[in-house]
């Protein structure tokens, strides 16, 4: 399965119908939005022809994306930033995001187009496709996956070969990535380059390399690249203080949904350090987008969200992880209208 051209989000599709494949059907579970400053959602969720808990034959999956994509520009006049289904809520339900051109999206100021030759030997490509199919089994399979080394691995054994085996090459050729990832003219070779740096041995190279890339044009390569530094940042508060906290916050209100995702992932695990000035910017530059976030439902797509929101509003922290293990939203919110 060709899978390393695709879109991130599309590459989460191809897993529901992974998982749904011998009932040819896929369940619907959320429909979630973003970028709904000045946008009536209640009103855009009605013109939308799908309904949660619809079950969509797989057949029809080619021409549903137009539909709900003509529904949404016929209801506010113009066209929705992203919709992006990914797979899959505790349930195996497919769910969807809806990025709306709301007053809280921010057009964003990405690197310029690279223009270079340089490629990987195709057996590190291969590498590359054969981790992804294997992570998607992983997936199916529930497998944890350990970061405490500083980068992924599985404890699903196909998978973490793989991943070691891009360990090994990451720790020889780090030179080589770096450049493929900033000179590359090919996003799939940029997007490659982004994963396997985050594999390479630890070094300011590496972090300002990745940060460098977390501006790419290229969604995918963004992706990539933002996850491997929320690895990094997990693995060592070292690391954590030497990434520009700051750079990501307008991030927060992209209307793309794989920013805001890695965005607020990344953003989850620097503001634990609880920076006063970073904490004000999060409140001053992107507040309505993170209670935007944190009021989704699925806690997986939500809890980045709703720690940072918790910060924010400087709930203490064994307080904060006991409000969002209990999806106690309110009180969250509740506590950005206290005094500081």
């Amino acid at each position: 399965m060709l899978i390393n051209k695709i879109k991130p989000q599309a590459v989460l599709l191809l897993l529901a119908i992974t998982v749904a494949c011998q009932a040819q059907k896929l369940r619907l579970g959320e429909i979630e939005f973003f970028g709904t400053g000045g946008i009536n959602t209640e009103k855009v969720r009605a013109s939308v022809p799908l309904q949660e808990g619809d079950e969509i034959s797989l057949d029809a999956l080619p021409d549903l994306i137009p539909r709900v994509r003509e529904a949404i520009k016929g209801t506010i006049g113009k066209e929705q930033t992203d919709l992006s289904t990914v797979c899959c809520d505790e349930r195996a339900n497919l769910m969807i995001f809806v990025g709306l051109p709301g007053k809280n999206v921010e057009i964003s100021a990405y690197n310029a187009q690279p223009t270079g030759s340089v490629s990987f030997p195709q057996t590190v490509m291969y590498l590359y496709q054969r981790e992804m199919d294997l992570n998607m089994e992983a997936v199916q399979k529930q497998a944890v996956e350990d970061r405490s080394k500083g980068y992924a691995l599985s404890l699903y054994p196909p998978l973490r070969a793989k991943q070691l085996a891009m360990r090994e090459y990451a720790t020889r050729n780090a030179s080589f990535i770096r450049r493929v990832l900033q000179q590359s003219t090919d996003a799939q070779q940029r997007s490659v380059a982004a994963q396997l740096l985050g594999y390479a041995i630890q070094d300011h190279k590496q972090i300002a390399s990745l940060v460098l890339a977390s501006r790419d044009r290229d969604e995918g390569v963004r992706n990539n690249a933002i996850r491997a530094l929320g690895v990094l940042a997990q693995f060592s508060q070292k690391i954590a203080s030497s990434i520009p906290a700051a750079n990501f916050v307008r991030m927060l209100n992209s209307g793309i949904w794989t920013d805001r995702n890695k965005g607020a992932y990344l953003l989850s695990i620097l503001t634990v350090r609880r920076d006063a000035r970073l904490l004000r910017l999060l409140r001053l530059r992107a507040l309505v987008s993170i209670v935007e976030m944190a009021r989704w439902r699925n806690p997986g797509h939500a809890d980045s969200a709703r720690l940072i929101l918790g910060r924010v509003a400087g709930i203490d922290e064994n307080l904060l992880q006991q409000l969002v293990a209990a999806h106690d939203l309110k009180r969250i919110i509740g506590a950005l209208e206290q005094p500081q």
